[in-house]
């Protein structure tokens, strides 16, 4: 779809239920706030449904948009998720799949009309431009959905994939109003003890491979457990090994739910995340991308490092 026929669609429908993934981070709860506050500013029904694991950090976004029944005729949207298997707990347990997606993924699999503007660093930006087309009011309480979008889905604007584009979009929504210096305290300048004692944890057990070109962290259950980690706790903690100098491709494995370990993989060029992860049935971007496969973080480890050696890293 392009942003116009989006729009339209928008345009048509009256009742909205907007779908968040799996691990919900800021880039998909901001962007669904957002939207679901410009579609209400524009008489529609709108809710965000939902999803088990938003934490305590993303409530006050969230707060009074949120919906655990569907309302009637319901149109259902998602924003920056994927794939079907990114779809929440709860969206899969009421079965429901979105018509019509937002995203920023190039690799986006959902198989349903969708807009992707995969040159965007974060959807965030897709959504503000989509707001402006619509003719919504950017109040501050939007403008702080999307600089949460923005600023988290690129590390506060020192990822790669940071553009022009991303600025100009971070200083429209400063112009609203937003209330950045709040909310880059909360995101990036603040850190609980239990995730200080996590990263000692990591930097003591991490093992390198290809000269310490590639660093790799595990985080079982039983660590997390035993630091009291929340999830809030784990926000960007995928990016840790990659931040040890010398290393350009940082893993990260996590054992979760049903038996399987989640990969997650950040790397620089000539490193492409998103075709490593391919190899393994995930996707994501070229420095930043993930992979869910079974076996638990034992069964993750060999399929990465298999996946590396297949990329044509040494190790």
């Amino acid at each position: 779809m392009t942003r116009a026929e989006f729009c339209a669609f928008v345009r048509i429908h009256d009742n909205f239920v907007i779908l968040t993934h799996r691990r919900p981070d800021g880039d998909t709860i901001g962007c669904a706030s957002a939207l679901c506050l410009g579609l209400r500013q524009l008489g529609k029904t709108a809710f965000v449904l939902k999803n088990e694991q938003f934490t305590p950090r993303f409530q006050p976004f969230l707060d009074g948009l949120v919906c655990e029944t569907l309302p009637v005729d319901v149109t259902v949207i998602s924003t920056d998720i994927a794939s079907e298997g990114l779809l929440s707990f709860d969206a899969v347990r009421m079965d429901l799949t979105p018509v019509c997606a937002v995203d920023h993924h190039g690799s986006n699999s959902l198989a349903c009309p969708k807009l992707v503007e995969a040159d965007k660093a974060a959807c965030g930006e897709i959504v503000h431009a989509i707001l402006q087309e619509l003719g919504v009011r950017v109040t501050k309480r939007i403008a702080e959905c999307l600089y949460v979008a923005v600023s988290t889905d690129t590390g506060c604007f020192k990822f790669s994939n940071t553009s022009a584009n991303t600025h100009r979009t971070a200083a429209a929504l400063i112009e609203a109003g937003a209330d950045v210096y709040s909310i880059n305290k909360v995101f990036f300048d603040t850190k609980s003890f239990s995730r200080l004692r996590l990263e000692a944890k990591l930097t003591d057990t991490m093992e390198f491979y290809a000269d310490r070109a590639v660093g790799v962290c595990v985080m079982p259950k039983s660590l997390l457990a035993e630091f009291s980690v929340t999830e809030d706790d784990l926000d960007s903690i995928s990016g840790f090994a990659r931040s040890i100098e010398g290393v350009k491709i940082g893993v990260m494995i996590r054992e979760v739910e049903d038996g399987l370990g989640k990969i997650s993989l950040r790397t620089e060029a000539p490193y492409d995340a998103a075709k490593i992860c391919g190899l393994l049935g995930g996707g994501g971007h070229a420095a930043a991308a993930g992979a869910s496969v079974p076996g638990g973080i034992a069964g993750a480890k060999t399929a990465i490092l298999q996946a590396l050696r297949d990329s044509g890293v040494t190790l």
